[in-house]
């Protein structure tokens, strides 16, 4: 190894010039695989509404697509073009007003 450097995030160490910037924060490399696993949470979510149930996200940003389910369940499936948490989130606050409504007319 001409520069073997340690990824900061698992210790792994690898060529420098093989290491990526950390998908949350520029100032940091990071090894190949952790640049993966990060980018994978930070493209995935979940919330449990009002009622208990789960409505969880996950977001595939090569195809623009945010998939929705319920329970594990999927729900809906929607293309986005920034920030798939915030359209999860507008999503989540329809989904609230909506079980909201569904109870008030009970």
């Amino acid at each position: 190894m001409d520069m073997p450097t340690p990824c900061p995030d698992c210790g792994e160490t690898v060529e420098y010039g093989e290491m990526l910037a950390h998908p949350n924060d520029f100032n940091t490399m990071v090894c190949d695989s952790c640049h993966d696993r990060i980018t994978e949470e930070n493209n995935q979510g979940s919330e449990k509404d009002n009622y208990g149930n789960t409505l969880s996200w996950k977001a595939t940003p090569d195809y623009g697509l945010i998939e929705i389910s319920l329970n594990g369940e999927e729900l809906v499936g929607w293309c986005y073009e920034d920030e798939p948490e915030s359209v999860f989130n507008e999503f989540f606050t329809v989904w609230k007003k909506a079980q909201e409504a569904a109870r008030e007319q009970q």
